[in-house]
């Protein structure tokens, strides 16, 4: 088949990662080319966000690049990743039989616009149960998908197991108070990856940032030689797993993250992947796993054979053309 991801691929993004898994598989994929990035990210970002706001009925440039390609290279499925598309787009997709299909990997409370709330959707995957039971309470064809990790840089990638407690991402409100909290108890050897903290930070969380992104084997590297990966996330994020779940499980990490049903779906709580419903019980269960060294081997080997066999993105992508085929 056929396929145009209208989003750019960034390395170990979301659109990189399918679009490696799709051409994997054999399919013909294109996706939307980078701008030319004057600014860093979080400026970047910011201009997005107002040109939103003050041209909100103005296509945004991957939209653009997509009605300008989709004639000639004639796929059978534009597939968005966490992307809308506006009205417009979609309805000259659907005249000319083109397969609409989003799969939305964010939480929904991150939906700009009217989101994916739209007519000319054929197929909607979220990776939240309950947000695709509230698009079908509006006649959409939305199904439940979580992410998934790619088997190709997300492995086993490293052979000794240092002290430290990882961090990776945004140091949003809950994972900033959770660092804190953290140094306050007396755990010391904490890593933070990822964006730069935000202004607002605390002195003593800045100082944990490593200044540096991590992607691919390296992401595995240092997510597996971690003692722990703590995988906190933001408050909007409810019932629903991220990618890194998936990703940590991949690289044959020990991966500790707050307990929510979710999890149950996807891992085994305690065989797969670690939980805690209190502070309490993170600290216990940090220090259990410093010095019962054999149990989180255990675990990490267990969670990386659940997510080499059910979550990759190979699977995932099966089951989007399963659907659509059916």
């Amino acid at each position: 088949m056929r396929f145009i991801i209208p989003n750019f691929s960034l390395p170990d993004n979301f659109a990189e990662n399918v679009a490696t898994a799709l051409r994997t598989m054999g399919h013909e994929v294109i996706t939307a080319p980078q701008p030319v990035r004057v600014f860093n990210d979080r400026v970047m970002h910011l201009m997005q966000l107002g040109y939103e706001k003050f041209f909100p009925n103005t296509l945004t440039p991957q939209e653009k690049w997509l009605l300008k390609v989709y004639k000639s290279f004639k796929p059978h499925v534009v597939l968005t990743l966490t992307q809308s598309l506006n009205e417009e787009v979609l309805n000259a997709l659907k005249k000319e039989g083109i397969i609409t299909v989003c799969w939305w990997g964010d939480t929904p409370a991150n939906m700009s616009k009217q989101g994916l709330l739209c007519d000319g959707w054929d197929f909607i995957f979220i990776k939240d149960k309950y947000a695709a039971f509230k698009l079908r309470t509006l006649d959409l064809n939305a199904f439940y998908l979580p992410e998934a990790m790619n088997p190709q840089w997300h492995k086993k990638n490293f052979t000794n197991i240092d002290n430290s407690v990882l961090f990776a991402g945004n140091t949003y409100d809950y994972r900033h108070f959770l660092i804190s909290k953290l140094l306050k108890a007396g755990v010391r050897d904490i890593k933070l990856f990822g964006n730069k903290p935000p202004r607002w930070a605390k002195p003593e969380v800045k100082q944990l940032f490593l200044n540096k992104f991590i992607v691919k084997e390296e992401k595995s590297f240092f997510f597996g030689s971690s003692l722990a990966c703590i995988n906190s996330t933001a408050m909007s994020e409810g019932n629903s797993l991220n990618c890194r779940a998936f990703e940590i499980a991949g690289a044959g990490a020990l991966q500790i993250m707050e307990y929510r049903p979710a999890i149950e779906d996807c891992f085994e709580p305690e065989k797969e992947i670690v939980t805690y419903s209190t502070f309490e019980e993170l600290l216990f269960k940090i220090d259990y796993y410093r010095k019962n060294a054999d149990s989180a081997l255990e675990i990490r080997e267990a969670g990386r054979k659940r997510a080499l066999n059910e979550h990759t993105y190979e699977k995932r992508l099966t089951t989007i053309i399963n659907t659509i085929n059916n």
